[in-house]
């Protein structure tokens, strides 16, 4: 034999859920008021007019079922004011634990970013100190006697490296940083620091190899 199931209502569904059948008990009792109303404008000058018994003993019991919904009227009225300051308290308690929990989850969020900007100050600085000993080793080719890459060579390929990085910043940093004179680099200008120094190595390379003889004596050999 199948069990059944039932879901615990919430505070703030039970409290909806009075309300809703206080309101229900209310919108009832107004009905059969009206309905009362009416019939009694039509007993009443049979009653008392023409004096039908009929009409007045009629009208005696809808006198008295309006008194006594009246009383219902004033009771159900305090119960539906009671019913509205508890669902209000329930949604109440519902938002502040919502906040609790939103807080909660913004204090593990709140860690991660701490971790994300310590990260990237140890990788800008980890870049930076790289690109300055890049620096310091291309300057020490040009003083072995290699004039190449020159320094406009290499700043006009490093800003357009950097700019390329640039490009992956939120449009926010963007803006701010183009209004100083960053440039937004067309594809033909992206370029990566290891992609523009590829090809200087590679030059550097068959010019180191032609000093030391490497490509006369290979076609010798040949």
């Amino acid at each position: 034999m199948a069990t059944k199931t039932t879901t615990k209502l919430s505070d703030l569904e039970n409290a909806q859920k009075i309300l809703n059948q206080i309101e229900a008990k209310a919108a009832e009792l107004s009905a059969s008021r009206a309905s009362d109303e009416r019939e009694l404008a039509s007993l009443s000058f049979a009653a008392h007019g023409d004096a039908d018994q009929k009409a007045f003993a009629r009208l005696e019991t809808i006198k008295a079922r309006m008194v006594k919904r009246d009383l219902d009227m004033k009771s159900i009225e305090a119960a539906l004011a009671e019913a509205q300051r508890r669902l209000a308290a329930a949604q109440e308690a519902e938002a502040a634990a919502e906040q609790r929990q939103n807080a909660a989850q913004a204090r593990i969020v709140v860690e991660r970013i701490d971790e994300l900007f310590a990260s990237a100050d140890i990788h800008f600085k980890q870049a930076m100190d790289a690109l300055e000993a890049a620096e310091s080793r291309i300057e020490e080719v040009h003083r072995l006697g290699f004039a190449y890459p020159t320094a406009v060579q290499l700043r006009a390929n490093s800003i357009f490296a950097l700019e390329t990085c640039m490009t992956r910043l939120p449009k926010y940093m963007w803006d701010e940083l183009s209004r100083g004179g960053l440039r937004y680099p067309s594809p033909s200008q992206r370029r990566t620091f290891s992609q523009f120094w590829a090809a200087m190595s590679a030059t550097l390379g068959r010019e180191i190899a032609s000093r030391l003889g490497e490509k006369h004596n290979k076609e010798d050999a040949a």
